[in-house]
């Protein structure tokens, strides 16, 4: 199994429910599929600081993708959707 853009392991750890979770979205024309991948990957892993750790890159970088001000790097993009593609695994029905 690949991981982050080092391609290390990838461990995905799940928020707790009660957790609060800061992950911008961003709306409108600036709403890309880079800045939809980043929020939903931001999601999956509970937050900004967790999915830069897992990217490993910068929150302001990270920030900077998600609120659609510039594209991310493609290995940075592709570690995000591995991100959903795992998480799609474990994450809870409705």
């Amino acid at each position: 199994m690949s991981g982050g853009p080092g391609g290390g392991m990838m461990l995905l750890m799940r928020p707790s429910a009660s957790a609060a979770v800061d992950c911008p979205l961003v709306r409108g024309p600036a709403a890309t599929t880079y800045s939809r991948t980043l929020h939903r990957a931001c999601l999956i892993l509970g937050g900004v600081a967790q999915l830069a750790v897992q990217l490993q890159v910068t929150e302001a970088e990270l920030r900077s993708w998600l609120e659609g001000e510039i594209e991310p790097p493609l290995e940075v993009f592709l570690a995000a959707v591995e991100v959903l593609l795992l998480g799609s695994d474990v994450a809870p029905r409705a």
